[in-house]
C-alpha cells in the first residue's frame, strides 16, 4: 500500500479545504479515460471526485482546453467552475460568469494569437530548436487565444531563450502526452503573454471570491500545476521528474494512475474534508 507523508508543520498550516484546483490529463484521467488507471479500468479516481461532490468541495479543472471544451466535462461530472486555456478563461457556474486574463492589452481571443505570432517568438523557437519541436496540430489551430506545440525540448533551455529573447511571452511545458509522428514521448508547450498562466487565474480566482490559501488544494503533473504551489495550503505533484523547491510541494507517486484517489482518501481520513 501507497502511503502519504506530510510534514506536521505543513499540515498545521491547513485548514478545511473548500476548493480543489485540478489538472485533468495525468491527474484523474488516464489514457484519456476517467475510469482507467495505468494497467486498465479503474473506479477509483471516479469515487473520489464522487466523494468530492457529496462534501461539497469545488473541484475547479484548470487546463489547457478551451472553456468550450471544458463546459460539457464539467457539466458531467458536476462541476461548477472550472479554468481554461492554460489561465486566460475563469468560469463560473459553467459559463454564467467569464473572466479573461489575456496579460496584454488585447481587445479579444483572435487578436491575442496574431499579437503572439507577430512577435516572432515561433519562427524563432522552431529556428533554434529544429527537428525537436513542432505545432501540436490540430489543437493548435483550434485554439484561439494562443498557440501549441509539441516535442522533446530542453525546457529550461527554451524557456531561458524565450525569457531573454522575448520577456513579454512565456513558454510552459504542460507536461507529456501521447507520442506523436516522429516524438516518442513528447510535452505539449503553450506560448503565453508572460502574465498569463494558472498561476495567474488562481489568484484571480481567490481574489474574486475572496477565498484564502490554507483552505485551497492543487493537483497536478507538470511545471505549469506546480506554480500553482504559490497560492494554494498544499499542492500534490504527481510527476517526481518535475522539479520544485517549496516546502507545500508534496510528491505523490502515481505510476498506478490514481494518486488523484490516494490524496482524497488521505484528506477525508486527516479530516481535511
Amino acid at each position: 500500500m501507497i502511503m502519504i507523508q506530510i510534514p506536521d508543520k505543513l499540515l498545521r498550516s491547513l485548514g478545511k479545504i473548500s476548493v480543489i484546483y485540478t489538472d485533468v490529463d495525468g491527474t484523474f484521467v488516464s489514457d484519456g479515460c476517467l475510469f482507467r488507471n495505468r494497467s486498465g479500468y479503474s473506479l477509483k479516481n471516479a469515487q473520489a471526485i464522487f466523494e468530492l461532490l457529496q462534501e461539497n468541495i469545488d473541484v475547479v479543472m484548470i487546463s489547457g482546453r478551451e472553456k468550450e471544451k471544458l463546459r460539457e466535462t464539467a457539466r458531467i461530472l458536476g462541476f461548477r467552475n472550472y479554468i481554461g486555456n492554460l489561465g486566460i478563461e475563469i468560469v463560473y457556474n459553467q459559463g454564467e460568469k467569464v473572466i479573461t486574463n489575456f496579460g496584454v492589452d488585447v481587445p479579444d481571443h483572435q487578436s491575442l494569437k496574431k499579437w503572439i505570432e507577430k512577435s516572432g517568438v515561433l519562427e524563432a523557437i522552431f529556428q533554434i530548436y529544429p527537428g525537436k519541436v513542432e505545432f501540436y496540430e490540430p489543437w493548435s489551430d483550434i485554439l484561439r487565444t494562443h498557440h501549441l506545440l509539441i516535442g522533446e525540448l530542453e525546457y529550461s533551455s527554451v524557456q531561458e531563450f524565450v525569457s531573454e529573447k522575448f520577456p513579454e511571452l512565456r513558454i510552459i511545458d504542460n507536461g507529456l502526452v501521447p507520442p506523436y509522428g516522429n516524438f516518442s514521448r513528447p510535452h505539449a508547450y503553450h506560448v503565453l503573454p508572460a502574465k498569463a498562466g494558472k498561476r495567474a487565474a488562481v489568484t484571480i480566482d481567490k481574489k474574486e471570491r475572496n477565498l484564502k490559501s490554507r483552505n485551497l488544494i492543487g493537483i497536478g503533473d507538470s511545471n505549469e500545476d506546480a506554480s500553482l504551489a504559490s497560492e494554494v495550503g498544499i499542492f500534490f505533484l504527481l510527476d517526481k521528474d518535475v522539479m520544485s523547491d517549496r516546502e507545500n510541494v508534496v510528491y505523490i507517486d502515481n505510476e498506478d494512475g490514481e494518486g488523484f484517489s490516494r490524496i482524497v482518501s488521505y484528506l477525508i481520513e486527516k479530516n481535511f474534508i
